[in-house]
């Protein structure tokens, strides 16, 4: 079996798992090229990336830097071929990273509560990641099932580390709604809130989560909040 990381890989898979690993902004960070800067999407990045060699070049590099890091963690590894998960051994840190991964590559619920299952401490941070679970559980619309165990297991609800996740949760709803991508649900708004989420706690800017709701027009989590 080929060790190239590009062998065999299209250059459709390798966008959307740049995107799916960093989104727009942080990708446009490390690889500074037009289309990932202007109005970014898919279709218009394969356009201009199989037009400009030179940027694909880059794209391609970045996602073999990408490979490496992740082949470096067995979880992860493991998730990209389909094998089965054997945490025995393998770091908190490692494991909190792999999580984090699955979550942003859209693992099901079944792995993601797999891995769940080997974490000691659901508040960890590791430095290398840039959200909290919760926050990037919200973020990543992971199955209500996963946040349910998260929450159970001890995920605070009341979490200011990066924004509380009552209000990322209003806000990533919001923008769902906005776009037009998806209708906006309670669901996670309410398993927050049973779990004891504050709904009087604010932001840096003095925001709370009903303030956001109202700049939405959300009326549903006006109305529970």
């Amino acid at each position: 079996m080929s060790r190239d990381p590009l062998h065999g890989v299209t250059l459709k898979h390798i966008v959307e798992h740049l995107h799916a690993e960093y989104g727009w902004d942080e990708l446009a960070r490390r690889v500074p090229v037009k289309c990932f800067q202007n109005n970014p999407s898919l279709n218009s990045s394969l356009k201009f990336l199989r037009r400009e060699g030179w940027a694909r070049a880059r794209v391609e590099e970045e996602y073999v830097r990408l490979s490496q890091r992740e082949d470096s963690n067995p979880l992860i590894h493991a998730l990209k071929g389909g094998e089965p998960l054997e945490v025995a051994g393998v770091s908190q840190t490692k494991q909190h990273q792999a999580l984090a991964w699955a979550l942003r590559h859209g693992a099901p619920a079944e792995q993601l509560l797999a891995l769940l299952g080997g974490i000691e401490d659901v508040n960890f941070w590791p430095d290398s990641e840039a959200l909290p679970l919760l926050n990037l559980a919200v973020e990543r619309a992971a199955p209500p099932a996963f946040l349910r165990e998260l929450l159970r297991r001890g995920a605070d609800p009341n979490d200011a580390r990066f924004w509380p996740p009552l209000l990322h949760t209003v806000d990533a709803e919001g923008q769902a709604y906005r776009s037009g991508s998806r209708a906006p649900s309670t669901e996670v708004l309410d398993l927050l809130l049973a779990h004891g989420a504050d709904p009087q706690r604010t932001d840096q800017r003095g925001h709370t989560a009903l303030d956001i709701a109202q700049a939405y027009g959300l009326k549903a989590f006006i109305h529970k909040l």
